[in-house]
């Protein structure tokens, strides 16, 4: 009951946020994912009209993502799949072919979109989602010491004070679906904030190590196979609780990652998407493979090419 209070209480808060939120414009989109980003402010005073009001990062500046969701088999297999509320704008037919569209106001499409919110926004979070002009790099190792390492380590822990939350269990403790413990060698499996957690062929799953030395697929030696082994295995573990097997997992690092955390992407092989593309999904069997069988410090030696946001 405790939990259930307290989800009511954080929607309840997040409605209220986005209720107050002035839109300014479209930082980007993504027809592929169905995703769109939107900046605005959330207004810092009680007067609903302030619709003026200058985006500040980091005080009133606000990003939210809207996502269309996919469809879920599960779902509509137990809802009454009625169109009778059908409403439609535009549509075709040809021979035994017909399409429209429209709102199929169907309760088994619902919800239908997720609503993320960023709040306060940075000005890195708003220079981070807005469309940018890509680059393909070749990093050298010296081009990672003299330019990408000082980067790195120029970069604030309170940009990922979030994943440090989630590992001491602040929050999100309840999303845990499974946990090793051990300082050198364990991590947490949570769901990733792109899956709803319902259509399986989606399941998009996310391991976040608990040590804090390691930031990115640069860092790992023969040192950490023990680590990089023990999360392969219980990947499968945690896989299981969704009806998804071993052999039906795809396993990979993102380089340059979303934030410097060392963290394993874990999905279902029927999941598509950008973040498997090359150019930034290193997957973890090649990891392991080059570091035991061609170099014990692979990953210090190599040239890693990756596309860049500019």
């Amino acid at each position: 009951m405790a939990c259930n209070t307290s989800n009511t209480a954080m929607l309840s808060e997040i409605k209220d946020l986005l209720r107050h939120f002035q839109f300014r414009e479209v930082l980007s989109d993504d027809t592929s994912s169905k995703t769109i980003w939107l900046l605005g402010t959330i207004a810092t005073t009680n007067v609903a009209s302030v619709v003026d009001e200058p985006v500040v990062p980091g005080h009133n500046a606000a990003i939210v993502v809207l996502e269309r969701l996919a469809f879920s088999p599960q779902t509509i297999a137990k809802a009454d799949c009625s169109f009778d509320s059908v409403l439609l704008a535009t549509g075709e037919r040809n021979d035994v072919y017909a399409w429209a569209t429209g709102d199929a106001r169907a309760a088994a499409l619902k919800p239908d979109v997720r609503i993320a919110l960023i709040y306060p926004a940075t000005q890195k979070h708003i220079d981070k989602h807005r469309r940018q002009q890509r680059k393909w790099v070749c990093e050298t190792p010296e081009l990672y010491a003299k330019v990408t390492k000082p980067f790195i380590d120029s970069q604030p822990t309170s940009r990922i004070q979030w994943v440090y939350n989630i590992l001491s269990k602040q929050v999100e403790s309840e999303h845990i679906v499974f946990e090793d413990p051990d300082p050198e060698c364990g991590f947490v499996i949570v769901p990733d904030l792109k899956w709803d957690a319902a259509n399986t062929d989606n399941m998009y799953l996310v391991a976040i190590v608990h040590r804090h030395d390691l930031r990115s697929l640069r860092d790992l030696t023969s040192n950490h196979l023990p680590l990089l082994n023990n999360l392969r295995s219980k990947a499968a573990v945690a896989a299981q609780k969704y009806d998804v097997s071993s052999d039906q997992l795809r396993l990979y690092i993102h380089y340059q990652p979303s934030y410097y955390h060392l963290h394993v992407h874990i999905t279902n092989v029927m999941l598509e998407g950008k973040g498997m593309l090359a150019g930034r999904a290193h997957l973890l069997d090649s990891v392991i493979d080059n570091i035991s069988n061609i170099a014990s410090d692979y990953y210090q030696r190599a040239t890693i090419p990756y596309v860049l946001g500019s």
